[in-house]
């Protein structure tokens, strides 16, 4: 799995229509859509129309009770996944595998990552854009506050890590040459998801890289007392 190209597909499902808000006829004729492709991917050449619409009713369903928050786009990426074996061995094109594969998108690291992405590029875009250094000053108050949160309590995971991490490394405040890079990395080696689903290992390696650039970032905060730009 190509990480820019999974990163372009999932900002563009997250611009599609809620499950929540899908009229319940178009809702059924995309879950029905869905599970058809799914047959087609997996390999089956024929399927009996009234189990699709007994298997598309019952998803709809589902969809609306349990995961009513996720986009239609979102639901696209999961099956096509799911289909392809990102989320476990192929059980069959029944319910009870939607439901798995459901389970595992939603949780997913990458799925959570691309929400906080997301959530800090409109906390920035909401200020306004003025002149560059009006930008990298806001840049640098997203900064400071993301180290003194990390200062007051350490063991806490820090919110969009590798975007600033990449940032002040782009400016040379952080200088890591390619051997630390690849000893932070080594680190985070054995990384595997939770409940020990399966993944793909160009996904496993996208997140060691994230794990490694955030331990990085820890690094270069805990050298500090206050940051070069701080006033």
């Amino acid at each position: 799995m190509n990480l820019d190209i999974f990163t372009n597909k999932m900002r563009m499902a997250f611009q599609t229509p809620r499950i929540t808000d899908i009229m319940p006829k178009d809702l059924t004729d995309f879950a029905s859509a869905q599970i058809i492709q799914c047959y087609i991917i997996v390999g089956y050449l024929t399927y009996d129309e009234k189990d699709i619409s007994v298997l598309a009713a019952k998803l709809c369903s589902d969809l609306r009770e349990s995961y009513p928050y996720l986009h239609r786009g979102e639901i696209v990426i999961c099956f096509e996944l799911g289909a392809k074996g990102e989320y476990g061995d192929y059980t069959g094109v029944n319910l009870r595998t939607f439901c798995k594969w459901l389970k595992a998108y939603k949780t997913s690291d990458l799925r959570y990552q691309m929400i906080k992405q997301m959530e800090q590029e409109k906390e920035v875009k909401a200020l306004p854009a003025v002149s560059r250094e009006y930008n990298e000053q806001s840049m640098n108050r997203l900064i400071i506050k993301r180290f003194h949160e990390y200062k007051s309590r350490p063991d806490l995971e820090i919110p969009f890590a590798s975007i600033l991490y990449q940032e002040l490394q782009s400016r040379g405040f952080i200088r890591n040459s390619l051997e630390e890079k690849l000893s932070a990395m080594a680190q985070f080696s054995r990384w595997r998801p939770q409940n020990n689903l399966h993944v793909s290992e160009d996904y496993r390696q996208a997140m060691i890289k994230l794990k490694a650039q955030e331990w990085l970032l820890k690094q270069y905060f805990n050298s500090l007392a206050r940051l070069p730009f701080e006033r």
